[in-house]
């Protein structure tokens, strides 16, 4: 018997919209990201997928606040607020020319979306139910 005040979601479907909308948000990130990750860097196309994967990334971060276990934040809310300050400071490190930090704060924020995805895919948690099927 499930005591927990969590609340239990059976489908994607049955998902609420703003979960659905995180979900949507960082699957184009991760794609995005991917793609970015391993093509040609600093020309048009670059600077234009740049600024989506940045838009993307901030809203993922911003919805997520409206997810919560249990009616409370967790320690992932923790990775939403670095992700608020670190993508910006990216942004900044890329227009003041310094394309070392950059790269490392875009590549290390990638990682961090990366990890927590993988982290969604655990056997109990809502996704990983969708993916591998419910226990």
């Amino acid at each position: 018997m499930n005591t927990s005040s969590a609340v239990v979601i059976h489908s994607i479907a049955a998902a609420p919209w703003y979960v659905l909308l995180h979900l949507s948000l960082s699957l184009g990130a991760l794609a995005i990201g991917v793609w970015s990750l391993a093509r040609r860097k600093g020309d048009r196309l670059h600077k234009i997928l740049g600024w989506v994967w940045v838009c993307l990334m901030l809203a993922t971060a911003a919805i997520s606040f409206a997810i919560q276990g249990r009616g409370r934040f967790s320690m992932i809310h923790v990775l939403s607020v670095v992700v608020l300050v670190a993508v910006p400071l990216g942004v900044l490190h890329a227009r003041r020319g310094n394309l070392r930090a950059h790269s490392y704060t875009m590549a290390s924020t990638f990682a961090g979306l990366a990890i927590a995805g993988a982290f969604t895919l655990l056997p109990y948690r809502m996704l990983g139910q969708f993916v591998f099927g419910a226990r």
